[in-house]
Order: structure tokens, then C-alpha cells, then sequence
């Protein structure tokens, strides 16, 4: 343990000296190496711009880590709290849901909370299955809400039932999450003892991840972010809620006008606005919901969009509250510039992806001589892999959620690119979630897969033609096409859960 500690405090110092040299050997390389062309200079800032974008991500991610590992306070409670019945509502908004899926959970959620809340169902559904959920609210004793318009969406829904209804504390949880019996009687007692504190966000926990490759790569994602990230941000005071399995306390949203309808990630904008009210959030980490994660590629990309466009069309908002205000420290600037950009990603992966293909073509970025490499590239390089591969070995995850998450991202790079033009040229897209949808199409892939086709070409003639650096191209190239591969694999139809299997068939 001990070794342990002291190999992470190692390497957090030199991932961070190193990101600095990184980007330093890279405008050393544009202005005093590089004698190329206009094409060349291009390209070569595209690079560099993207070091340096990366080594804001890492430099946000290893401050994140360490004040988890580090800093994290154990806020687990074992003590029960009473009479908080007329205090506490449970909201669970519907859309055009599976009706099974949807009874099974809301049964689920009735009985692990009605003891300690009333239950609401929120239902805008437009598919005919109403009644069937009317019917099952009067059977559970809830109280069924249904709007005659989507205005707003999911914020819309909560906004017109937190107008109405009496209960002070008010937990959100999605129709596809199913809470234990300790969710409400653990998180409500953080609420009441820090005024301060609007919401108490819990980890989302997918149990389906049996059910393919999808799922595993969905719950990886997740793993890195609620062990790693969400922890830091609680113990930052930059923590936002993540739209279910979180306890908000509602006179801090009537403060700030209740949710925010006009953002398709309401959870991060309605957090945006009560952290600039003087509000924060409080991480508990600890599985109290367990959910589903998409098992269809079109549900997956439709949850990957919905994120990207809210987080991305939300940067103006949080520059302008957060990062260019005088109150925040430097460190909540740097959290906040990553986590408002990061869905930028996919412009700086396609650099890295084109640059075995233009190296053929005779395009030269970031010209190094061989101890600028040797010195400060390679290590920033490979410190920055190591770094990371480390903080999943710390908090016990298994290795192959390290090539998960590095996969994911360059498989969703031309979503990350086309998001980022919609959002730019302020186009919308009918709401849809993650549980709609089926198998893609092929075309739909044309990207990935010409990518990986280009790369292969490319790395292999970098190979035959030989040289230091063509060696060291063509095997990131290489690497590359392996982390593009599973998009090959994913759009496949997905096995039935263990979850989703019947404790009892009839005979």
C-alpha cells in the first residue's frame, strides 16, 4: 500500500512536468525545427493545439484523481433517519417506455422507497401506454402526473411537478434505474446537515454488462468517471448531478428558477446555475441505484449526442459564470475548461489519426530531432499512458476497461465532430434516449472503418519504407486501428441480461 502511494505520488509529479515539456517540445518544433510549407505549418499547429488540449485533460484528470484518492472525505452513514415521509418525494419521469421494463422498475422503486417518500410518476408519453402506467400508479397508491405537452422534455416534466408538489427534499431517478432500500435514507441525511449542499448524486451502476461488448464499454466509461472524476469534483465543489439517482433539495432549485429547460443536459446546466448561486453538490459514493446500460448501438450514440450537444452548447455559460469570474480559484477554472470542452475531442483525434496518412503523403508535422523525441516526447508520452493506466490498477478496475475507454473515444470521434458543428450552427435533433433504437446501419460507420482502411495502407508503406520515424508512426498508427477495431464489434445484437431473466417461469 505504502509503495503504492508513493509510485502515484511519483508519477502524478511527473505527469504533470511533463505535459509542460510535452507541449513545449511541440512549439519548439513548429518555430525553430519546422521549415515546411503552409501545409505543413497547418498541420503542425492542429498538433500542437492538440497536445495541448490533451494535456489540459490529463492535468484536470490527475488533480481529479489525486483528490479522490487523497482527499475524498468517507461520507457513509449508518444512522437512520426518521419522519422525513412529508419531506421527501421520489419523481420518476416516463417517455414512450418498454410497459414491462417500465412496470418491473417502477415496482422496483415503489418498494424501496415508500416508506421514507412519496412516489410521483411523471408520464409524458405519447405511444398509447399511459393508461397502462395509470393503472399501475393507482395500484401502487401513486400519485400519476400526465402532461398534455413536452414542453422542456424531461426538465419540463420535473419543473411543472416541483410546482406543485409539497415536499421539500425530491430524488430523480430514471425509469431504467433501480434503487436499493438505503438510497433515500442514506443521501437525505447530507442534505440535512450542510445547508450549503443543493444535491446529493450517487454513482449510476450498470448490472447488464453481460449482455456484450457494448455494455462493458458503456459501464468503463462510467467506472472512470464516477470512481475517478465525479469524487474529485465533490471534494473541488465543482460536482455536477447526473440527472438521476440524485436527491436535490427544491428550494435551492426554485433559486435558481427550478431546472433548465432550454439545455438538453438540464442535470449539468441546472448545476452550472446553482454553483453560480453559491450552491454545491455532495458525491456519495456508494452502489445504492443499479441500472441498465444501452445495448443497442443507436441507443448508445443517442445518449453520446444528447451529452455532447448539452455539455458543449452549455461552454459559453460556464466561461462566462465560472471560468472568466474572479471568485473561483485556478483549480475550479481548470476542472470546469476541461469538462466544458472535453467533447471537443474528436477534431484532435482526427489529427493523430491522420498522421500516418499524411506522413506518406509527404506532410511533415512536429519535426523532432532524435534527443527531443528521446528526452521529452516519448517520456510525455508514455508517462501520460502509463499515468493512466495506473489510476485504473489503483482503484481496482480491470485492465481491459483502460483499452475500453481509450476505444470508445476514438470510435465516437466523427459523433464528437458532428455534434460540435450541430451545436456551432445551432441545430436541433429530436430528444431521444438511450434505450430507443437498434442496430446502425453500415454506412453509418464509413468513417471508422475508412479511417482504419487508410491507416493500415499507411502504416504499412511508413514500415516498408523504413526509417526512425516512420517506425515510430506506423506503430501508433497501428495502435490506432487496434483501438478502432471494436467498432466492428459493437453494432452486434446484444445477449439477454442475467437481469432481465425471470427468477420464476411458469411451467
Amino acid at each position: 500500500m505504502k509503495k503504492n502511494f508513493y509510485l502515484m505520488q511519483v508519477l502524478t509529479l511527473l505527469t504533470i512536468v511533463f505535459i509542460f515539456i510535452g507541449i513545449s517540445s511541440s512549439i519548439y518544433s513548429i518555430t525553430i525545427l519546422h521549415k515546411g510549407n503552409l501545409v505543413d505549418d497547418f498541420f503542425s499547429f492542429f498538433f500542437w493545439f492538440a497536445t495541448l488540449f490533451f494535456g489540459i485533460q490529463s492535468l484536470s484528470f490527475m488533480f481529479s484523481f489525486r483528490r479522490s484518492k487523497y482527499s475524498y472525505p468517507d461520507t457513509i452513514s449508518d444512522s437512520f433517519i426518521k419522519g422525513h415521509r412529508d419531506k421527501m418525494a421520489v419523481l420518476v419521469p416516463i417517455y414512450n417506455e418498454n410497459p414491462e421494463m417500465a412496470e418491473y422498475n417502477l415496482i422496483a422503486i415503489y418498494s424501496a422507497t415508500s416508506d421514507l417518500a412519496n412516489l410521483y410518476i411523471l408520464d409524458d408519453s405519447t405511444d398509447g401506454s399511459s393508461a397502462k402506467i395509470k393503472e399501475l400508479s393507482d395500484r401502487l397508491g401513486a400519485q400519476y402526473i400526465h402532461r398534455t405537452d413536452r414542453t422542456g422534455y424531461k426538465a419540463g416534466a420535473l419543473n411543472h411537478a416541483l410546482k406543485i408538489i409539497p415536499e421539500e427534499y425530491v430524488t430523480v431517478i430514471d425509469i431504467d434505474q433501480m434503487p436499493a432500500p438505503d438510497f433515500v435514507r442514506e443521501t437525505v441525511e447530507l442534505l440535512d446537515n450542510n445547508p450549503d449542499v443543493a444535491f446529493v448524486q450517487v454513482p449510476q451502476f450498470y448490472v447488464n454488462t453481460d449482455s456484450g461488448m457494448l455494455a462493458e464499454m458503456a459501464e468503463a466509461q462510467q467506472f472512470i468517471f464516477y470512481e475517478i472524476l465525479t469524487e474529485g469534483k465533490s471534494v473541488l465543489g465543482s460536482l455536477f448531478s447526473c440527472g438521476t439517482n440524485v436527491i436535490y433539495r427544491k428550494s435551492a432549485l426554485e433559486s435558481v428558477g427550478y431546472f433548465d429547460e432550454n439545455n438538453l443536459v438540464e442535470d449539468i446546466a441546472t448545476s452550472v446555475n446553482l454553483i453560480s448561486n453559491g450552491y454545491r453538490g455532495l458525491y456519495y459514493n456508494k452502489k445504492l441505484v443499479f441500472g441498465r446500460a444501452p445495448v443497442t448501438m443507436e441507443g448508445y450514440v443517442n445518449q453520446q449526442w444528447r451529452w455532447s450537444a448539452g455539455s458543449l452548447a452549455l461552454m459559453p455559460r460556464i466561461f462566462k459564470n465560472i471560468i472568466f469570474k474572479r471568485k473561483y480559484g485556478l483549480k475550479m477554472k481548470l476542472d470546469w475548461l476541461a469538462t466544458s470542452t472535453w467533447y471537443l475531442f474528436g477534431w484532435f483525434y482526427l489529427i493523430f489519426l491522420l498522421a500516418p496518412i499524411l506522413d506518406v503523403l509527404g506532410v511533415r508535422m512536429l519535426v523532432m530531432n532524435p534527443y527531443i523525441y528521446i528526452l521529452a516526447w516519448m517520456p510525455y508520452t508514455i508517462i501520460l499512458m502509463f499515468t493512466f493506466v495506473m489510476t485504473h490498477i489503483d482503484k481496482h478496475a480491470p485492465l481491459r476497461y483502460v483499452l475500453y475507454n481509450m476505444s470508445a473515444n476514438l470510435v465516437l470521434f466523427p459523433l464528437s465532430i458532428s455534434v460540435s458543428l450541430s451545436v456551432l450552427m445551432k441545430r436541433k435533433k429530436p430528444f431521444t434516449t438511450a434505450r430507443t433504437g437498434g442496430r446502425l446501419p453500415l454506412y453509418k460507420f464509413s468513417p471508422q472503418i475508412t479511417m482504419m482502411f487508410l491507416i493500415g495502407i499507411a502504416s504499412s508503406i511508413l514500415i516498408y519504407t523504413g526509417g526512425f520515424y516512420n517506425y515510430i508512426t506506423a506503430f501508433w498508427g497501428f495502435f490506432q486501428f487496434i483501438l478502432l477495431a471494436p467498432v466492428l464489434m459493437l453494432n452486434r445484437v446484444s445477449k439477454e441480461s442475467n437481469m432481465d431473466i425471470p427468477a420464476f417461469k411458469p411451467s
